[in-house]
């Protein structure tokens, strides 16, 4: 039998959750969830006091929303009440007025002297300065009167946003009613604690706004002074200081990081620039046929023939041995971080926040201290993009090894495996696809960091693309565009495998 939302256990549930008033909510409930017509009751509390009664009913999203907007209203009404629609005309007619008061004074000084002809002249300017200093006025009163039709038809909007509330206040309360009998969690009650915290940011936000609505220089006073800028130079200069100081302190060690990586990127760039472009036409083909199809061979096929033919072979090579060396390194950092932080969740609340960092800064951000460590050149287009494109594999590594389901773990070790055995042969395995989406999603990332480093002379590609902005040669951009899109399609296929055929 299907019970009914007026039952005991119902009513004993609204009452907890409501609490003051709560027969009120249980009839009110009851038509809501039922679909009665009386829903559309509207609730008088929610129409009265607006957003204090969502924040007192911890509706904390309807109290933002509407307490925001009536705010602008207000400020709205203010603003127009006091002549802030018509303040702009009547400076300009004040000013054109005192001009022509000028200009008449000059006339009559003129005319003492006897010139006349320039008397005629200061007259006729100040006629014309008084025939716009009064279609200022004009327009002044016009846009007053259009002022008290906003004024009206603004506070038309503020009674209509409490009707709204009013009409809705009690759904929204249903809704949360329900969240709150899955989590108990959820703000319940009525709290004059949260009425008065609400009350006050209310109050601080219309004193504030009103006064800066009523007070022009008022607001220009909590405005940001333009001496802030002196309190930035300082800090720049101090920041170049310290960068300087620190690149000299550690110079021996960054010139190590810079000759082993140049030595790595020097040795894939001549592997792969060394070989005639049909060997690796060839090889990268039969590779394609190995690991993803006869498809994506031929489309690697295809694909490195347009590289070829349209001059764009050695930068590719350039920007593959690039990536190449980058998604390694960033690969060997990211797999054992996301390793760490998927089995230890104090490590992942350290690393949490600096991947977080890692991922959301922008791209052109990260050149700025590359190029204060190590310098312009291949070296620091590598490093940054390392940086930029290690993030997504440690990520979706430890998430692959968070979702094994425990069961899994206990039975792997049930069977006599060790730590490391159910790490390499069971954890592993599993969490693969996770894995491989995270090496797919780093690779990309770093082809797309790769064209950007060319900004810092990484070279490759990225330099026809540069070149390309500079000039606004959308052919030529093109071009380039489609080669750093065939390159991205091959990795993309190649590194997927088997796994895009069979889907």
């Amino acid at each position: 039998m299907t019970r009914s939302y007026t039952d005991q256990d119902w009513s004993s549930s609204i009452a907890e959750f409501t609490g003051p008033n709560n027969v009120y909510y249980q009839g009110k409930f009851n038509d809501i969830f039922k679909g009665s017509r009386a829903r559309l009751r509207p609730n008088l509390a929610a129409g009265l006091v607006g957003p204090l009664w969502a924040a007192s009913r911890g509706l904390f999203g309807a109290f933002l929303l509407s307490g925001l907007v009536e705010i602008a209203l207000v400020i709205g009404i203010v603003f127009l009440s006091t002549g802030g629609l018509t303040d702009e005309n009547v400076a300009r007619a004040l000013s054109l007025e005192k001009l022509a008061e000028a200009r008449l004074a000059q006339a009559n000084e003129e005319r003492q002297k006897g010139n006349e002809a320039s008397a005629d002249q200061m007259l006729e300017l100040s006629k014309s300065l008084s025939q716009s200093a009064t279609k200022e006025r004009a327009a002044a009163d016009e846009r007053a009167r259009a002022a008290t039709t906003l004024i009206a038809l603004t506070a038309a909007a503020l009674l209509g946003l409490r009707a709204v509330l009013a009409i809705v206040g009690d759904w929204l309360y249903s809704r949360q009613y329900m969240r709150w009998r899955r989590h108990r969690l959820t703000p319940s009650g009525r709290s004059y604690q949260r009425v008065i915290a609400c009350a006050v940011l209310l109050t601080i936000i219309y004193v504030v706004a009103l006064f800066g609505a009523s007070a022009p220089q008022l607001a220009s006073m909590l405005a940001i002074q333009s001496n802030t800028s002196v309190v930035a130079g300082i800090t720049a200069t101090v920041l170049d200081q310290f960068f300087s100081s620190l690149t000299q302190s550690g110079r021996s060690v960054f010139d190590a990081i810079t000759g082993s990586i140049s030595t790595l990127v020097a040795l894939v760039e001549s592997l792969l620039q060394g070989l005639p472009w049909i060997c690796t036409v060839l090889v990268a083909v039969f590779a394609a046929w190995l690991l993803a199809g006869s498809g994506t061979a031929a489309f690697t096929a295809a694909g490195l023939i347009y590289l070829a033919l349209f001059g764009f072979w050695q930068k590719s090579m350039v920007t593959i041995a690039l990536l190449g060396t980058a998604a390694l390194l960033a690969l060997s950092i990211g797999i054992p971080l996301g390793i760490l932080c998927g089995k230890s969740p104090r490590a992942y609340r350290v690393f949490r926040p600096i991947l977080d960092l890692m991922q959301t800064m922008p791209a052109f951000i990260y050149l700025v201290p590359i190029i204060a460590f190590f310098g312009i050149g291949k070296t620091p287009g590598v490093l940054a993009t390392i940086i930029f494109g290690m993030p997504p594999v440690a990520r979706l590594t430890a998430l692959g090894l968070q979702q094994i389901p425990l069961s899994t773990r206990e039975a792997a070790i049930a069977f006599g495996a060790t730590p490391w055995q159910s790490l390499l042969k069971v954890e592993l395995p599993l969490a693969m696809p996770s894995i491989m989406a995270g090496v797919n999603q780093t690779i990309l990332m770093c082809l797309s960091m790769v064209v950007i480093a060319s900004l810092i002379g990484a070279g490759g590609l990225g330099e026809d693309v540069l070149q390309a902005l500079q000039y606004a040669s959308v052919g030529q951009g093109f071009l380039v565009g489609a080669a750093v899109l065939i390159c991205a399609i091959i990795l993309d296929r190649l590194i997927q495998g088997k796994r895009s055929t069979d889907q």
